[in-house]
């Protein structure tokens, strides 16, 4: 039988018999099918090609049509194709080619090319005839369309069954599914309920996968991990954490008891013939099922996990997982003039804060800087003066913490041993059953329990290494008060980790903007709770901070040389070891910027001191400077005389002004100064002395055009004239 569109040379070339299944159930299964496929052999040697120039290609058996990347067979005919070895391609159908518009095309361009025919069970096409090419190209079409169908009522079906909560899949380790009653519920085997939960546990306290990771290597703990095989179930391995499966574990929403179907999102790449799995949203997920199963936390639990994981990531706005290092507010730190994180950079191993994002990218100025080590010694200060004797409620529950995490470390090694004991003991037990005769046996098995046995002592000897000792773990509340009182002197001892003071900051501030201003650099620190606090960093300082915190905080309500005195009585001296006067005082708060009740800086006046200058007090009162002073001798007005600056401070308030500017009302038993000094033949400065001695209030009324000392007499004493 011969067709008319095969020609001689057709003949002459070789004959592709394409074989394809889509799945492997249908390869093992439907055999009808595969023997359909094969039996086309024999229809081409029907049409005139010998046996030997029949080849059959079945590599692809098994795999889909939706793409030819994946599919070796294929590729290999359309190597056959372009090299002009094939003379006519057949198939059962067109869509056991290819169920892609792309491949099928390709196909035909190729076929038509190179004169190649193609045949199915309906007949033989020539690519290079129209009518033809239609036909096929319909064809094509009708397979893609065909296969989308298939894949969408799958797809359909699954959600539609996912949306109930019965589509099962792959279960992580530590949860089974009973076949008993179709639920899901936690692992038979205690020992990896256990493992699992103690990583729960051990993530809520340290707040890290890195921390949890070391934690768990140093203290030689192994974790759970199912490996499937083929028709054979899931088999249970223990081998050493890894940050890939503590992630895994810890972003798995199963462990919260929650069903979710659609957390991924697959995209296929046509140029690469690659596939791209990205994660979802949680907004954007098909299915979300709370308390769906039994779970190890809660789905608070799982939520708060979620975003202790995504602060730790170092990407904006999230701070990061603290790193080492001295600096301690890394991850915090803003720059308050374009908002931009600040990193930290090192100058001589010296840690700074710098936003230099526009420097690094456009060689511009850097926007902002300031020294770590102020920084953080000033907000150290001001948050050991916020943990004050009212957390110790907080802190009393730790002991409880302490004892729990030993009891689970020590359950977790207990449970280790009995694991490896049962092993060994069944590894004793297969060599005891079998003939001693049989010695190619009973070796192997006597080979095994010798392992079993020295895994098992090796495991009791790490055991005994890493126990911790019988001495109880426990504070009294006295205890806990003192260390609270203490705080200060193990906060600078070496007593706290960088890692652990990191830790505890970031647990008060939320963000900290630094703003240069002159000579300092302000601090604006946003607490947990919505508080804002300001403070003022010297932007160069060449002292201890705390000195330069110790004069600061004198400053608020000291004159320098009652500043000069205060530190010399402690025993505190400048940075070269001399004692502090006057001067050297006002010289370090000038050169620091350092503002204080008692300066004639405006811009570093304190306004809340409630002191002012005599030139102030005289423009205040319309006297000259020097009758500020002769009052303040005799006691009319009250203040402090600064030796460093030879300044006079006037103590001014409100009643003060108010009772030497004129402005007083008179009252019935006051008397004029003028006619003390009439009556007691004394001069006026000699009246205004006594009567301040004495407790009398003195005041200053207008008479016509000018203004004169009145007198009123303390309350309970006799009246003046």
């Amino acid at each position: 039988m011969t067709h008319p569109k095969i020609q001689p040379s057709h003949q002459q070339r070789q004959a592709i018999i394409y074989v394809r299944q889509s799945t492997r159930r249908q390869v093992a299964e439907n055999q009808e099918s595969q023997n359909r496929q094969y039996q086309l052999r024999e229809r081409v040697q029907a049409l005139g090609w010998p046996a030997a120039r029949c080849i059959v290609i079945d590599d692809d058996l098994g795999l889909s049509g939706a793409s030819s990347s994946n599919r070796p067979g294929y590729q290999r005919l359309i190597s056959k194709l372009a090299l002009r070895e094939v003379g006519l391609i057949v198939g059962l159908e067109v869509s056991r080619l290819a169920r892609n518009c792309l491949d099928w095309y390709q196909l035909l361009e190729l076929a038509a090319a190179f004169d190649t025919l193609i045949a199915d069970e309906d007949g033989v096409y020539d690519p290079s005839d129209f009518n033809d090419r239609l036909l096929l190209g319909l064809k094509g079409q009708i397979s893609e369309v065909e296969r989308y169908q298939i894949h969408a009522r799958m797809q359909r079906g699954r959600l539609n069954k996912a949306r109930r909560g019965e589509l099962i899949g792959i279960l992580p380790v530590g949860l089974d599914y009973d076949r008993t009653t179709q639920r899901v519920r936690l692992s038979v085997d205690q020992s990896v309920r256990h493992a699992i939960s103690h990583v729960f546990d051990l993530f809520r306290q340290l707040r890290s996968i890195r921390a949890v990771l070391h934690y768990l290597s140093q203290a030689q703990l192994e974790l759970p991990r199912q490996i499937a095989r083929h028709g054979l179930g899931r088999e249970l391995r223990w081998q050493a954490p890894s940050y890939d499966v503590l992630y895994a574990l810890l972003t798995n929403p199963r462990y919260a008891g929650i069903y979710c179907h659609g957390r991924r999102q697959r995209q296929h790449d046509p140029l690469t013939q690659q596939v791209h799995i990205g994660r979802r949203q949680r907004e954007d997920w098909e299915v979300f099922l709370p308390n769906h199963h039994p779970g190890y936390i809660t789905l608070a639990e799982f939520e708060d996990n979620q975003r202790i994981l995504a602060d730790n990531c170092s990407h904006l706005p999230h701070p990061g997982a603290p790193r080492r290092g001295p600096s301690l507010l890394q991850g915090l730190v803003y720059c308050q003039h374009c908002g931009r994180r600040m990193r930290v950079c090192y100058n001589k191993s010296v840690p700074y804060y710098t936003c230099d994002a526009e420097h690094r990218r456009y060689a511009s100025a850097v926007c902002n800087r300031a020294s770590a080590k102020r920084v953080d010694a000033l907000v150290e200060e001001l948050c050991l003066n916020v943990i004050n004797a009212d957390t110790v409620e907080l802190s009393w529950s730790y002991q409880e913490k302490l004892a729990a995490q030993a009891q689970a470390l020590d359950q977790r090694w207990r449970e280790k041993l009995q694991r490896l004991d049962y092993q060994a003991e069944l590894a004793r037990r297969r060599y005891e059953q079998v003939d001693p005769a049989n010695r190619l046996v009973a070796q192997t098995l006597e080979t095994e329990w010798n392992q079993c046995l020295v895994e098992l002592k090796s495991a009791q000897h790490d055991y005994q290494a890493q126990r911790p000792s019988n001495q109880a773990i426990a504070s009294t509340y006295e205890q806990m008060q003192q260390m609270i009182t203490q705080l200060r002197q193990h906060w600078y001892s070496a007593r706290f980790s960088e890692q652990e003071k990191k830790e505890l900051l970031r647990c008060l501030i939320e963000q900290v903007f630094l703003q240069s201003r002159g000579k300092v650099i302000r601090a604006r620190l946003c607490w947990y709770g919505g508080a804002v606090s300001e403070l003022d960093v010297p932007k160069y300082l060449f002292s201890a901070p705390a000195l330069y915190h110790r004069i600061r905080e004198l400053a608020q309500g000291y004159t320098d040389t009652e500043i000069a005195t205060q530190l010399n009585q402690e025993a505190i001296s400048t940075v070269k070891g001399k004692p502090w006067t006057p001067r050297r005082v006002m010289d370090f708060r000038l050169s620091n910027a350092i503002p204080s009740g008692f300066t004639t800086n405006a811009e570093l006046r304190l306004p809340a001191s409630g002191y002012i200058t005599s030139a102030e007090a005289a423009a205040q009162l319309g006297v000259s400077q020097s009758t500020i002073q002769k009052w303040y001798k005799l006691g009319v007005l009250s203040g402090k005389h600064d030796g460093g600056q030879a300044v006079l401070w006037i103590r001014w308030t409100e009643e003060v002004g108010e009772r030497l500017a004129g402005g007083a009302t008179p009252h019935q038993q006051m008397v004029s100064v003028r006619f003390l000094c009439h009556t007691q033949n004394k001069q006026p400065d000699e009246v205004l002395a006594w009567a301040q001695q004495n407790g009398h209030t003195i005041y200053r009324l207008r008479r016509g055009t000018s203004l004169r000392f009145y007198v009123l007499p303390a309350k309970g004493s006799l009246p003046l004239q």
